[in-house]
């Protein structure tokens, strides 16, 4: 049975290997059952690449599995099956190793967009760029978490770039670019920012009644989860949330604003998010939405904001 499409990513190595496997077939050479060395492990990494060698860890050695893969190679490519690798057998694995590197790359190009849930050496690399200017905190994992989407958010509020945590083209060349010597503002406007821009990721989650995580939101619990990710805890009821931080009437990205609706007194949240619109768990929508302040149902509604970033 074959093992092709191995992980891509080693092509790059299995090729530097493979190029010295076919130097050596210039020069006349050939390999075969007995014979050691480096050109005997280039070999058989090709060989494991393109499936025909069973093991990844080439010991370089021509021992009897290396020549059956070497065979198998061979009767493919209509070549005497001696199970002697020379020039012939070499050109021809060297050929089916660029048709693979080919069809790999075709189908798995490098990615323009790292964005939460991803994992990799792409997204370490971003952290590490991150840490390097002093957003991200966290432990370098390649694992694209909550973390590494604040510290995106937070870059790309300070570059005037969209807020989504998505790290795209545009986030990419403008960190490949950085240092960044534009002012970054103060700490609470930023944090207010990523606050905002955080909720935005969770637009459509369903509403659920009592729900507090990304499986389903009521009001009050998406506000809690939102704002948990920003160390700050609150109680799970509106009404109760409504006497946290400090009251505001100049709405800034981040603050909570409050609604009577199905009870008097504050019975709906949501956190603004700027341009005069507010995002929710919507009960009536069923799911988390954004909603305009001028609305009519929510601004005959409206009974002040909270602000919690001070």
């Amino acid at each position: 049975m074959r093992y092709k499409y191995i992980i891509a990513g080693a092509l790059i190595f299995v090729f530097l290997l493979v190029f010295q496997v076919y130097d050596v077939s210039a020069e006349g050479r050939v390999l075969k059952l007995g014979m050691s060395g480096e050109d005997v492990s280039a070999l058989q990494t090709g060989l494991y690449t393109l499936g025909y060698l069973a093991s990844g860890n080439p010991d370089g050695i021509y021992g009897p599995l290396t020549m059956s893969a070497v065979n198998d190679l061979q009767r493919k490519h209509g070549l005497a099956c001696d199970g002697i690798a020379g020039p012939a057998t070499l050109a021809a694995m060297n050929a089916e190793l660029a048709a693979l590197k080919a069809e790999l790359q075709t189908n798995n190009p490098a990615p323009n967009v790292l964005k939460r849930g991803m994992k990799g050496d792409n997204v370490l690399d971003l952290q590490k760029k991150l840490k390097s200017l002093g957003y991200y905190q966290d432990s370098l994992d390649g694992i694209f978490g909550s973390g590494t989407l604040l510290a995106v958010i937070d870059f790309q509020a300070t570059n005037g770039l969209t807020a989504d945590g998505v790290a795209g083209p545009q986030t990419l060349q403008t960190l490949q670019n950085s240092p960044v010597t534009a002012n970054r503002g103060t700490s609470v406007d930023r944090k207010s920012q990523m606050i905002a821009s955080f909720a935005r990721q969770f637009l459509g989650t369903p509403y659920v009644w009592g729900g507090s995580s990304p499986a389903g939101f009521d009001c009050s619990g998406f506000v809690c989860y939102v704002y948990n990710h920003f160390g700050i805890q609150l109680p799970h009821a509106a009404d109760e949330q409504f006497n946290c931080g400090a009251g505001v009437s100049q709405l800034i990205p981040g603050d909570m604003v409050f609604f009577t609706t199905y009870l008097a007194g504050p019975s709906h949240v949501g956190i603004y998010i700027g341009d005069n619109c507010f995002i929710h768990s919507s009960s009536s929508a069923g799911e988390v939405v954004i909603t305009s302040l001028s609305q009519d149902y929510y601004s005959e509604r409206y009974l002040g904001a909270r602000r919690l970033t001070n």
